[in-house]
């Protein structure tokens, strides 16, 4: 095989050095395919650009809301989201990490359906500080 047909099969290739500047940009901007290498490249250091994109997908959300990396501005953004949080996923990443505040907590157990909250303080998944809120929560019926 040649050099320029080894090149060539991997048409995102190009993303493997990409300025900072330029990964931001392509994060914002990118298709999900791309925007799934960027991640894979960069990881956190794309994770505000990705969030910003419009056409982030909810997949792409709940994947990023379970980084335990996840600063916490970016929490804050995903949980004030109320089209994010309607998605069980993004819900779950969220409650599953570790940097997600009491306040925050709260917030995603107060958008889940009641059937769902009923559920959580039994998950062991979850931290007991988030079990114990959705039990406070399920039991004032809120």
């Amino acid at each position: 095989m040649t050099e320029s047909e080894s090149s060539g099969s991997d048409p995102f290739q190009h993303l493997h050095h990409l300025s900072y500047t330029d990964q931001q940009k392509s994060a914002r901007e990118g298709e999900q395919q791309e925007r799934t290498v960027l991640e894979r490249l960069y990881g956190k250091g794309v994770w505000e650009a990705l969030l910003t994109n419009p056409h982030i997908t909810i997949a792409e959300v709940a994947r990023i809301s379970c980084k335990g990396a996840l600063p916490q501005h970016l929490l804050d953004l995903i949980v004030s989201n109320p089209v994010w949080l309607t998605n069980t996923q993004v819900r779950r990443g969220l409650l599953v990490n570790p940097r997600l505040g009491r306040a925050q907590v709260e917030r995603v157990l107060r958008s889940m359906p009641a059937h769902e909250l009923k559920l959580v303080h039994k998950q062991s998944i979850y931290n007991p500080t988030v079990r114990n809120a959705a039990l406070k929560l399920a039991g004032t019926g809120s």
